[in-house]
């Protein structure tokens, strides 16, 4: 009983902790707004792996009937400056957040970004390098929605604004009570960009990628934090908490910044970067549900074998929901283990063959963690190598849960059998 309790106390405390980070609005701020993103994403990505598949009669076709025109105009207007969407997006959700005006808020937000993005001089032509919009400015873009964003918060709710009378309508109204904030944070941001350019760093992004950005990416970049980040996700499973929800701020801050890179540099047909990045971490910890729907239709119990039934669609979709709840995994000792380590084996096992070259790095394709059939993922994101890869997961899977949900299953047909046995001694 007491053992339980703990457990239990356990439980409650962690689900008190991550809800407390899950209702942070600076973290829905950025999952939100990165959520708001992936139609740009996905437009972007298809736009690049279909304007570099590199087979000599297809390129010629494309060039031929300028198409490769148009994916790269389709990837120049969305990955190579998602920057700019991710100032919006996250500033909009931030704002929505605090029930202000979303439009405004990211207007606001994207002056502050320009404010702080360098412009340089060539003989009488002034321009910014596209090279601040892409992968490079994402850091900056997601600190400026938040700062710029919360700060136009504050300065309404101190009412430091322009009072319109009644008659004026209300979408003017809200125009003029938005002047003096957006003026105040200008003259901010403004100084700040003046002061940072009289460093050696030279301009606030330049501050911001070699304080912030480097140590992340050394960080991001690593095996460690991969399995660190699996393993959490899977550890919060455990006690009924969505862990890809819980973690999705995470990764979204420090990994997919790492994807777009990838992405930008497939496109431009030079070497991939990274090998972890957002995309790397959800589709290499492989295809481990449709794995235990192929254990469960061999199970013996009846119990288990109909939930393998129920399961298999949703299991070739990556959705796990049916087996977490309806095995369950959630809070069971038995399946605690093959919990945490499938997906964390998967990534580690992952990262080595794509550090010797046996697998290609992923090519920044943004699939979401759920939803994409299993196998083909493998395709999407690094071609039939990457899909034969993930049949080599599929059995490293299924290796691991196999003694597990043996034990489980005879555990239930034992039940199952009890059951039947005393139904039929029961008197009429």
């Amino acid at each position: 009983m007491s053992h339980t309790f703990n457990l239990t106390s356990f439980r409650n405390a962690l689900q008190k902790i991550m809800g407390a980070i899950q209702s942070s609005k600076y973290v829905q701020a950025v999952s939100g707004g990165m959520m708001l993103l992936l139609p740009v994403m996905m437009v972007g990505a298809f736009s690049s792996i279909l304007g570099s598949i590199n087979i000599a009669s297809y390129q010629h076709f494309i060039a031929a009937y300028s198409l490769k025109s148009a994916f790269n105009l389709g990837s120049l207007a969305t990955i190579n400056v998602i920057s700019l969407y991710v100032v919006a997006a996250i500033s909009y959700k931030m704002a929505e957040a605090y029930k202000k005006d979303g439009i405004l808020a990211l207007l606001v937000a994207l002056m502050v970004f320009f404010l702080l993005t360098p412009v340089s001089s060539f003989e009488k032509t002034k321009f910014i390098e596209i090279v601040f919009f892409g992968a490079r400015g994402m850091i900056v873009a997601m600190i400026t929605a938040l700062l710029a964003t919360r700060l136009y918060i504050y300065l309404l709710d101190l009412n430091i604004s322009l009072k319109m009378p009644d008659s004026v309508p209300d979408f003017v109204s809200k125009s003029f009570s938005s002047l003096l904030p957006a003026f105040i944070i200008a003259a901010i941001f403004a100084l700040f960009s003046t002061a940072v350019a009289a460093t050696r760093y030279g301009n606030v992004h330049d501050f911001i990628y070699q304080i912030i950005q480097m140590p992340l990416q050394g960080l991001g970049a690593s095996l460690t934090a991969a399995l660190l980040i699996v393993f959490l996700a899977e550890f919060l499973w455990f006690f009924g908490i969505h862990g890809t929800m819980a973690t999705s701020a995470i990764l979204f801050t420090l990994f997919y910044p790492f994807d777009v890179a990838n992405l930008q540099a497939f496109q431009a047909g030079t070497a991939l970067p990274f090998i972890v990045t957002m995309t790397f971490i959800n589709a290499q910890k492989g295809p481990r549900y449709l794995a235990m729907s192929i254990l469960l239709l061999r199970c013996k119990s009846a119990q288990m074998k109909s939930l393998g039934k129920i399961g298999v669609i949703p299991g070739c979709f990556g959705i796990s929901e049916p087996y977490k709840f309806g095995l369950p995994m959630v809070l069971n000792p038995v399946l605690f283990i093959p919990l945490i380590m499938a997906g964390t084996i998967n990534v580690a096992l992952s990262w080595f063959a794509t550090d010797a070259n046996i697998i290609p790095r992923v090519n920044g394709m943004p699939l979401p963690a759920a939803g994409t059939p299993e196998i083909i993922k493998g395709f999407m994101i690094g071609g039939w190598q990457m899909a034969l890869w993930h049949l080599v997961l599929l059995l490293v899977a299924m290796l691991v849960y196999y003694p597990f949900l043996r034990c489980m299953d005879r555990q239930k047909l034992a039940m199952e059998m009890h059951l039947k046995t005393d139904s039929v001694k029961e008197p009429s």
